[in-house]
């Protein structure tokens, strides 16, 4: 008896193989495949129907792209061209909002073909897009053009592998700000390694959650190694910034022959001094106490491993260590009497520390309790949340409607549904604040609360007795108190160490241990003095 068997095709295009041959599906009737439907003519077996499978969307998919991705070499290729915008986007900002001059960027984008000739061993460009493909590289009108530099050996990056590893070498997000410094180095433009890790901490800077800002066409075809290295863990403490500027010019030095010229430390200093309200004569001594301690102020990429001095090899904490030294000497942060021989001593004015360390207290914003950090709201847990004031749930909020929650979340999947709800959520309920214009405790001081305190430091100067005779009397650096320990700082000079490890972005014991090496030079320049027999 004829009979017709009606197999049923999915739209997966999955089509039912038989064991027979001649019972697999037809090509004829074009018109009823479409329809889904094919019809074969019955040979009187038995015809077993396989089983229906529906795709669902599940999380994981969700997190990876439906589009045909890279690997190996070509992804390699994508991943550059995703740090390169990703530098672009920061020099922009460096350029547009903090007035960097424009040079900056034509600066970075030759840093950034040396830094391409050490990786074009590990990009395989086709024949006919070759040259297409370096032009995105090496074109400063490019649109998906920025840079990465030489990293430090502990945060360098990794390149893909066979496995799935990320091999040494590999540009990080982390490396673009070590190629932006660089070229601040090298135009001597008063930027310390400190302001950039504060902008990034304040998420001015682009650093956190950088993917956010690459298109979803040149993301989405990475692995899923380079995805995580465009998304970066937390900066950090400001000295991990330090080591990695400092091994970045470590390599150029190596690789290219490269000289870089010392930080402009007379605008940082001059800077630095009045961010302190230190008398004018703190500047003065300091730059007198680094010549006689013949010490320069440009990156030691020179350095011996293994050196006790790892401090005192980055420029800027070498500069404010001479600070505090210098401020030492010429007020004693104690109670004991020095008296000056002339009245043009450096050392002829005395300084009230209680008064400087109330106008501390009361005028500046970093003593205050400072807005929510980026990295700090990554890390917020429910025990931060139990904890936290109503101002820092306040802040959290905002930054999760920012970062997390915000318009610009494109995922696939269940994920984005649920992406669809939270933002509809937040229409529904807003949290943001951006109406009320309420100023950030971080930000930096506006110039007027600056010359205040400036004003209110001259009035706490009171000249000092002078006595001619040498007998009997303690001159400058009499006494001196040398400290080794942060628990060894108390009062004033606990507030001058910790307002000068903020300014220069290092912690307070870097900061102790790096004032304790220039105190140890000095007394081995007083001794050597002696010997030769100057008083």
């Amino acid at each position: 008896m004829a009979s017709r068997t009606v197999i049923e095709v999915t739209n997966s295009l999955t089509y039912a193989i038989f064991s027979d041959p001649r019972l697999r599906m037809p090509t004829v009737n074009a018109n009823k495949a479409q329809r889904g439907t094919l019809i074969a003519a019955d040979t009187g077996e038995l015809v077993i129907k396989g089983p229906k499978v529906r795709r669902k969307d599940s999380d994981a998919e969700s997190n990876t792209s439906r589009a045909s991705g890279f690997s190996g070499p070509r992804a390699f290729e994508q991943y550059l061209l995703c740090i390169q915008l990703v530098l672009r986007k920061q020099l922009r900002w460096l350029i547009d909002v903090k007035k960097l001059p424009e040079e900056l960027e034509t600066l970075v984008h030759d840093l950034w073909a040396l830094r391409l000739q050490k990786l074009q061993h590990r990009v395989s460009y086709e024949s006919e897009t070759e040259t297409e493909t370096q032009s995105q590289f090496y074109s400063s009108q490019s649109e998906g053009e920025t840079s990465a530099t030489e990293s430090s050996r502990r945060t360098r990056g990794r390149s893909q592998t066979g496995d799935g590893k990320i091999s040494e070498g590999t540009p990080n997000v982390l490396d673009t700000l070590t190629l932006c410094y660089t070229g601040i180095l090298l135009l001597r433009e008063p930027v310390t390694l400190s302001d950039i890790h504060h902008w990034c901490q304040n998420g001015e800077l682009l650093y956190h959650r950088a993917a956010k800002e690459i298109p979803l066409g040149m993301r989405e075809r990475l692995p899923a190694t380079y995805q995580d290295l465009l998304d970066p863990q937390p900066i950090g403490k400001p000295e991990k910034l330090h080591a990695t500027v400092l091994e970045g010019l470590r390599t150029m030095r190596t690789a290219f022959g490269m000289a870089f010229p010392p930080v402009n430390h007379v605008l940082v200093l001059h800077r630095w001094t009045r961010d302190l309200a230190l008398p004018i004569e703190v500047y003065a001594a300091t730059t007198r106490l680094a010549r006689v301690l013949k010490l320069d102020f440009a990156f030691e990429v020179d350095y011996r491993a293994g050196a006790r001095d790892v401090m005192l090899r980055y420029p800027e904490i070498r500069l404010m260590s001479l600070l505090v030294v210098a401020t030492k000497l010429l007020f004693p942060v104690d109670d004991i009497d020095r008296y000056p021989s002339s009245s043009v001593d450096v050392s002829a004015l005395r300084m009230d520390w209680t008064a400087w360390t109330n106008a501390q207290s009361n005028t500046s914003r970093d003593e205050q309790q400072p807005d929510l950090a980026s990295e700090d709201a990554m890390n917020y847990a429910q025990k931060d949340v139990l904890d936290a004031a109503e101002h820092q749930l306040d802040q959290y909020m905002d930054w999760f409607e920012r970062d997390i929650a915000s318009e610009e979340n494109r995922e696939r999947g269940r994920a984005d549904k649920e992406a669809d709800f939270r933002r509809t959520m937040f229409r529904m309920f807003p949290a943001d604040r951006s109406a009320v214009e309420t100023p950030r405790l971080d930000d930096p001081e506006p110039a007027e609360l600056i010359a205040e305190r400036l004003r209110q430091t001259q009035t706490l100067l009171t000249p000092k007795q002078i006595v001619v005779s040498e007998q009997e009397a303690d001159r400058i650096g009499s006494f001196y108190r040398r400290t080794r320990t942060v628990d060894e700082l108390s009062g004033a000079a606990l507030v001058l160490f910790g307002r000068a490890s903020r300014l220069v972005g290092s912690s307070l014991g870097g900061m102790v241990k790096a004032v304790s090496l220039i105190e140890e030079q000095v007394k081995r320049q007083e001794e050597r003095l002696r010997r030769d027999g100057y008083d």
